[in-house]
């Protein structure tokens, strides 16, 4: 067959290089990384966690009251607050996440991790 214009040779065809991670693989992985933090003292359990105002001023007193203000934390919680959620997005060393978006590149990234303890719970229920 002839072409007005020539045909085209090796035109350039999509591709997925996106890798599956089996889902043992995973929860290992999540279980390895959360082990490594409980062995350097970087995780913190509160009871509950709650805000009475959305503002960003009371989050960043309750971090200095944990005593890591300045470090790179993790929130894990187990269910979005609406007061949690406008409180803590403006501050860039606070990562807020539910318990089950939980992900090894999250935990490995931060300094400290700090749990509810529902979303403690919610966790460990996930990983047995």
């Amino acid at each position: 067959v002839q072409w007005v214009g020539g045909g085209r040779y090796g035109t350039p065809v999509p591709r997925d290089y996106s890798k599956k991670q089996n889902r043992k693989e995973r929860r290992l992985a999540i279980k390895s990384a959360l082990a490594e933090k409980a062995e350097e003292k970087a995780i913190i359990v509160l009871e509950n966690l709650k805000l009475a105002t959305p503002k960003t001023k009371d989050m960043k007193a309750l971090l200095e009251t944990l005593k890591i203000a300045d470090k790179k934390i993790l929130l894990v919680v187990k269910e979005f607050d609406d007061n949690m959620i406008l409180a803590s997005r403006n501050l860039q060393n606070v990562v807020l996440i539910s318990a089950d978006e939980i992900n090894v590149l999250d935990v490995v990234g931060t300094d400290v991790v700090v749990f509810t303890q529902d979303a403690l719970n919610a966790v460990e229920e996930v990983l047995k």
